[in-house]
């Protein structure tokens, strides 16, 4: 399975030194231009996890052309979500999108693109026994900087069964 990632996933794990949960559900993620451009720039204590990533098992893929129609799609979005749901809509290969902003999400899921989250992350996480408690770390996630409501939390707690 190929995984495309947007920033926020990749960020909102790189806060809580956690980033290691994506290689080890995942082995490789691809990003677009744009959302590597967006790694960069930040400059706080994730850079670090983030910089280790890059090296390792986060890849930068070119984005090939997209069709019109897939253009119209994403015409709303940022440019960082636009190149990552443009780049998922061009592989052929059985993939997954890692993505929270829910306007690409959105976009995604009308091009037929499965889409999770920083949620779905560690759901899929406890289930492999790589965390004890999913709304613990989102709790940790939310207290670093990371916008999450209180309803996602509720839901991502009931789905893990805490």
């Amino acid at each position: 399975m190929k995984v495309i990632s947007n920033t926020g996933p990749i960020i909102a794990l790189a806060k809580i030194d956690r980033l290691s949960l994506i290689k080890r559900l995942f082995e490789k993620v691809f990003i677009p231009p744009m959302v590597y451009k967006e790694l960069c720039a930040k400059t706080g204590d994730e850079w670090e996890s983030i910089e280790e990533a890059l090296d390792d098992f986060i890849v930068v893929k070119e984005l090939p052309l997209v069709d019109e129609s897939v253009r119209l799609t994403l015409a709303d979005l940022d440019e960082g979500e636009k190149q990552a749901v443009g780049l998922a809509s061009v592989i052929n290969d059985e993939k997954i999108l890692l993505m929270d902003d829910r306007a690409g999400r959105k976009a995604a899921q009308k091009l037929n693109i499965t889409v999770t989250g920083i949620v779905g992350i560690l759901l899929a996480a406890k289930k492999r026994g790589l965390i004890h408690k999913v709304s613990e770390i989102l709790e940790a996630v939310r207290e670093n900087g990371y916008w999450l409501s209180n309803k996602v939390i509720e839901v991502a707690a009931k789905l893990s069964g805490e």
